[in-house]
This record gives structure tokens, sequence and C-alpha cells, in this order.
């Protein structure tokens, strides 16, 4: 079932992973750069965008009401 512009709540915790990582991988670099920091932040990234495929986060979009 398509949910529209507005998405399954599953899949903004996903896209908040995502963001999450890149805030801390921004951080990371911009205090420093503490490396370290920024590789966590890039596995949280890249965490989350396993974890958008898994859930199958396009399911969300539907084409058909654009």
């Amino acid at each position: 079932m398509p949910y529209g512009a507005q998405g399954r709540p599953v899949s903004w915790m996903a896209v908040g992973t995502i963001v999450l990582g890149f805030i801390i991988g921004g951080l990371g670099l911009v205090f420093g750069p503490t490396w370290w920091l920024f590789w966590v932040g890039v596995a949280v990234a890249i965490a989350g965008g396993i974890f958008a495929w898994a859930i199958d986060i396009m399911e969300d979009y539907d084409t058909a009401a654009h």
C-alpha cells in the first residue's frame, strides 16, 4: 500500500538514521578533524541506508498519484 508523500514511520526512522550519520560525520570534520568520529558517522549513514533498503523505503512513493 503506497503511503504518498508522508511515508511510513519506519521509513522516517531510516531517513533519521541517515541524517544522524551525516551530522555525526560533519561534526567529526568540523571539530578537528576527528577522524574516528567522522568514520562513525559514515558507518551510521551506511547502516541507515541498509536499513532503508531492507524495509523497501521506495515502496512509499506512489507513481500513480504524481
